[in-house]
């Protein structure tokens, strides 16, 4: 069973489809699909969370997952650039705001949308 999320971007308006988090039924404790970001490329979607290192299909970077501790550390590369996120304060992606696959400002919401199973 999961969450479904939306997120969308305050600043540009970007808008994504529903993302269905966590895992269904078939294939339970298999596999943990959670919103992650390229720190490269930006491309933005749900990867497996149980099977680290997850890397991006355009680029192969390795993605870094929303709501993680070190969000911070593995997305900004240049220290000096580090903005506040979400992930600073709290784990919970519900909470704060996020970059932007999009623009790639912290101005991403993400918001629940029901379970699924």
């Amino acid at each position: 069973m999961g969450t479904k999320y939306i997120a969308w971007c305050k600043a540009c308006g970007f808008r994504s489809e529903e993302l269905y988090a966590g895992f269904g039924f078939q294939g339970a404790g298999d596999h943990y699909m959670w919103p992650s970001i390229c720190p490269k490329c930006h491309s933005f979607g749900l990867k497996d969370q149980r099977h680290p290192p997850q890397r991006c299909r355009r680029c192969k970077a390795e993605v870094v997952f929303y709501g993680s501790e070190d969000f911070s550390k593995r997305y900004f590369p240049d220290i000096t650039k580090v903005e506040p996120v979400g992930e600073d304060t709290s784990s919970n992606i519900l909470d704060g705001r996020h970059v932007c696959p999009e623009c790639g400002k912290v101005a991403l919401v993400f918001e629940a949308r029901g379970d699924w199973t």
